[in-house]
Order: C-alpha cells, then sequence, then structure tokens
C-alpha cells in the first residue's frame, strides 16, 4: 500500500523508547487520516522486539541495516528498497537525512527534514553514540568506524546536513536553539514547531496498583524522591547525575535517586552502578530499566537531566505536564521550556559542572511549597504545548507540499 508520508528515523521508533519515538508516535496518532511508512535506519545486529504498537495508519514498515563500513553507506541502494510513498519526511539530517532525500530523488516526490538533536552538534560536545547505534569512540556497535578523530565526525555530519538542507522542501526543527546552529551552515530559514504533550490522565500520586506496575525500588520508604527519566547513554550523561545524587545525599541521608530508562547500553549502565557504588549512593540509586514514565513522573518529587546536549525534551515536558518540578541544565530548549516566557517556572536551570545541580536537588527537597509552587508553574506551561497543535502544523505542511 502506497503512504502518503515515509517517516525515516535512525534507532528510534518503533524500537527504542526515549523523546524521538514518543514525538513520532503521537504524530501518527494525531494525524489519523495521514498513512504513514516506516523507514527504521541501523546499525548492527537489527531490532529484536518494538516497544510500540503501531497505530492503524501505519501503511508500510521498513527496517533498513547500515553497512559495517559508514563510506560504503549508499543512500540510493537504501531508497530503491523501501516501499511506494508520496513525500519523504527525515527525522533528522544524519543518514536519515541522505537516504529521504534520495527516496525523494528518485520518487519524484516532496522532502520535508525536521531536526530534533543537531547531530553534527552533539558530537563536538562530546556525545560518543549516534541514535543508529554507532559508537564515536571506542567499541563500535556496527564493527566498523572509518573516522579517525571526533573533528572528521563533525565535518562528516555537517556535511550531510548541508546535502539534506539543500534537498529539502521544507526545513523544521524543534528548539529556536537549534536555528543558529542551522544558520551556520548555510540554512536559511527553518520553520520552528515547538514540541508537544499529551495532557495526562491523570494526577498525584499512584496508586497501589499503579506502584505494583514499578520496580520495587519504589515502594521504599524516601523523603525525597528524584530521578533522571530518559536513555542511559553517554549523551545523557548519568555519570553526572551520580554525582550530584552523591553530593546531594550527604545533606539529605534519607532521600533516594532513579534512573528510570532503557539500560540496552550495558556497560555504560554498569559503569553508572560502579559510581555510585564508588561514591556511597549505591543504595539509595536504582537503575530500575524500562518503566511508564508516566507513572514516575507522579511518583517523583523532582525530575532531573544532566544531558550534554538537548533539543527540546520531551521528559521535561511529560514531567511539567504532570505537575513535577524540573531540573535541567542550560543545554538547548530547555531554559526557555523552564523559565522563558510570561508563564510561572516550571523548574530550576543548573550546571552541573559546577554543582548547580546538587545545590538545586538540597533545595528542592527542604521546601515541599517550592516544589508544589514549581509543579504549578510547569502544568501551564506544558498546558500551552498542546501534542494536537503540533500535529497539526506538520499536517498543514503536508497538505500545502502534496496539494491537498
Amino acid at each position: 500500500m502506497e503512504a502518503d508520508v515515509a517517516l525515516v528515523l535512525e534507532g528510534t521508533y518503533p524500537y527504542a523508547v526515549g523523546g524521538v519515538s514518543t514525538w513520532t508516535d503521537g504524530l501518527i496518532r494525531a494525524l489519523p487520516d495521514v498513512r504513514f511508512g516506516i523507514v527504521h535506519l541501523h546499525a548492527g545486529e537489527p531490532p529484536r522486539r518494538a516497544a510500540f504498537e503501531l497505530p492503524a495508519n501505519v501503511a508500510w514498515h521498513a527496517d533498513r541495516r547500515l553497512p559495517d563500513a559508514l563510506d560504503a553507506v549508499d543512500p540510493e541502494a537504501l531508497a530503491a528498497s523501501v516501499p511506494p510513498h508520496r513525500l519523504a519526511h527525515a527525522l533528522s539530517t544524519g543518514f536519515a537525512g541522505l537516504v529521504g532525500a534520495a527516496m525523494a530523488r528518485r520518487r519524484e516526490v516532496p522532502y520535508v527534514v525536521t531536526e530534533h538533536g543537531v547531530y553534527w552538534h552533539e558530537i563536538a560536545q562530546g556525545a560518543p553514540e549516534l541514535e543508529t547505534g554507532l559508537r564515536l569512540l571506542g567499541q563500535d556497535v556496527s564493527a566498523g568506524n572509518p573516522c579517525a578523530s571526533r573533528e572528521r565526525w563533525v565535518r562528516l555530519f555537517q556535511d550531510h546536513a548541508r546535502a539534506a538542507y539543500a534537498a529539502a522542501d521544507h526545513v523544521t526543527t524543534v528548539s529556536a536553539a537549534n536555528v543558529p546552529l542551522q544558520r551556520r551552515l548555510g540554512l536559511d530559514t527553518a520553520e520552528v514547531i515547538p514540541n508537544g504533550v499529551a495532557q495526562p490522565d491523570a494526577l498525584g500520586p499512584p496508586s497501589e496498583a499503579e506502584l505494583d506496575r514499578l520496580d520495587a525500588s519504589a515502594r521504599l520508604r524516601a523523603s525525597v524522591r528524584i530521578g533522571l527519566v530518559g536513555r542511559v547513554t553517554p549523551l545523557k550523561d548519568v555519570h553526572a547525575f551520580v554525582r550530584a545524587a552523591a553530593e546531594a545525599g550527604r545533606a539529605l541521608p534519607e532521600a533516594r535517586f532513579y534512573v528510570v530508562g532503557p539500560t540496552d547500553d550495558a556497560p555504560y549502565a554498569a559503569s553508572c552502578r560502579r559510581l555510585a557504588d564508588r561514591l556511597g549512593v549505591g543504595d539509595r540509586l536504582h537503575l530500575t530499566g524500562t518503566q511508564p514514565a508516566r507513572l514516575w513522573h507522579r511518583h517523583l518529587d523532582v525530575v532531573a537531566l544532566t544531558s550534554r546536549s538537548e533539543a527540546e525534551p520531551l521528559a521535561l515536558l511529560e514531567a511539567m505536564a504532570h505537575g513535577t518540578p524540573a531540573v535541567a541544565p542550560d543545554v538547548g530548549g530547555c531554559r526557555a521550556m523552564l523559565t522563558g516566557g510570561a508563564l510561572p517556572p516550571g523548574g530550576l536551570v543548573a550546571d552541573p559542572e559546577a554543582g548547580e545541580t546538587t545545590e538545586a536537588f538540597v533545595a528542592l527537597a527542604a521546601s515541599p511549597a517550592r516544589r508544589t509552587a514549581l509543579g504549578a508553574g510547569g502544568t501551564k506551561r506544558a498546558a500551552a504545548r498542546s501534542a494536537g497543535a503540533m500535529a497539526d502544523r506538520y499536517g498543514a505542511i503536508y497538505r500545502r507540499l502534496l496539494g491537498g
């Protein structure tokens, strides 16, 4: 069956839990009259199990493996095997951007690019991996790594971005913070469409039945519960969260700390556990693995991010929607999400490297009233960010490019 829109992704939907996957699932479900195709690019072994059930308006789904030698990536060959579609929409400017452009050329259809994180900038900031599963440093999951230095990776993905911009009929990004980075590569105009979030079905602490669905550590007594909700990967700099938890834990002896998210990167997850043990917080810091994020957002007293790079993190937006105050570094659109504009703040902006994350944990633990006020501000901010309104803007782009 022909798809109206073929979404091209790297290592995310429908297999991996995370912001891009949640965004994609929400977009598809919010546009039930659009027939979508899914092109999922990955490195290494094929994914074993989907994390998302595909909606009824997904016409087809195609997994495509990248070759081990990245110099051998052939976008035209990959595009040739993709089922029929009327528009190609790449959700990054990396390999997805190249394959999406090739799909559009091959079928002579419109091409849209949406940038969440800016790959080359994330690499320059020290990120050691890509969404596809490729490692930029150390062991490469794909078994091949032709790039001798980080600088070469930066140049490679800058070239990919320029090629994607040049081929696109329309470029969007999720955060105004990305626009200056795009302009550095010659993109004159990108439409900023901020992320949206579905409003939660329930607020307040989880019920006993809901707690039964969570890791057993959720029931352990605590004066305050502080957690990072996201993938356990170096890009999220979970080590920084562990260090902040250990430092805050000295002032908060009855606090508990949680890392809630996929631990597919087993060596990195193990390194987080070792660091927690070495810093003396191992008995109070729990890695839960993949869990229902919405329940944890209701169970935690504070949600934190310590990422090296972000665009518009859905983890923050979801926490705010549930009335949970957030702590995040000043990267990407985090400051604007938490404190920008006229609405009351929804959290605190804190630099993990400067000890500010630790200070934020201690300050919020000491003041339930401040947590309540920031939670209320976050609820107002999230209410202004509708997932449906976001999807409607993409629907309008599709209709314009497809002629109605």
